[in-house]
């Protein structure tokens, strides 16, 4: 099977599921399900490396399932022990500019191409220093995505896009209601026209598109407008949305 950031590259898109829980067997059902892609969240969820590991092992338990991390930040300790410990990408939030890309693809590529700390002789990425070509496969393999969420965001996509070691531009919709829009709207128009000049501006970059699903949208709509990775789903939604409905199933 090809490496994340090649499936993509290769123009296959992907849905995935967030993990905010902190649950490997939440997260192993997801994965039994089908998912191609999970995304297991430590920027709000409450949980730690230790936890996102177990997370991670559970997903492999059950499926083939391609697993990302979403880091808290994009210094080099919250993506190094990400990467360390063996996720196929890291997600970035709240990138606004050109200079905090390019400490982020520092920070996530191996030399020449960055910085990233090269004791990979006892990481669980590098299958404990068993793997002598790590440096060169992770830097070919790892999918390295940033996400658009500010206004000021967006007027540097052109800058952040260009920043060697970057992947994907990630657009997220809630957050980016605190610039367009009132907060918390995401059916605003000012929202909906951002969004689709973001949308042209990236794929105009050659970078590839991610973001997530609206309600009352179907990924399959954002593919069709050249997205290649789309959040669909959450554990918490689906967790929350099934236990809505069988209530209400009973009070019939």
């Amino acid at each position: 099977m090809k490496p994340l950031r090649q499936t993509l590259l290769s123009g296959e898109k992907l849905p995935a599921a967030f993990l905010f829980l902190n649950q490997p067997d939440v997260a192993e059902i997801i994965g039994l399900a089908g998912f191609p892609l999970m995304i297991v969240d430590r920027e709000h969820a409450a949980t730690d490396l230790g936890s996102l590991l177990h997370s991670l092992r559970a997903i492999r338990s059950t499926s083939d399932a391609f697993v990302m991390a979403r880091a808290q930040d994009g210094s080099p300790a919250a993506i190094k022990p990400l990467l360390d410990a063996g996720f196929d990408g890291i997600m970035v939030p709240d990138v606004r500019s050109g200079d905090e890309a390019r400490a982020i693809a520092q920070a996530a590529r191996y030399a020449p191409i960055g910085r990233r700390g090269a004791q990979f002789t006892v990481s669980r990425a590098a299958r404990y220093g068993a793997d002598t070509y790590h440096a060169k496969q992770a830097n070919e393999s790892l999918l390295v995505a940033v996400m658009i969420e500010s206004r000021a965001g967006l007027e540097a996509i052109d800058v952040i896009a260009a920043t060697p070691g970057i992947d994907m531009l990630f657009l997220g919709p809630l957050d980016l209601t605190t610039d367009y829009g009132a907060f918390g709207d995401l059916g605003s128009p000012e929202l909906s026209e951002a969004l689709l000049k973001a949308e042209q501006s990236i794929l105009a970059t050659g970078k590839l598109l991610g973001g997530a699903a609206l309600p009352n949208e179907a990924p399959s709509a954002l593919f069709a407008r050249g997205y290649a990775l789309v959040s669909a789903t959450s554990d918490v939604g689906l967790i929350r949305d099934a236990a809505a409905r069988a209530y209400q199933e009973i009070q019939r």
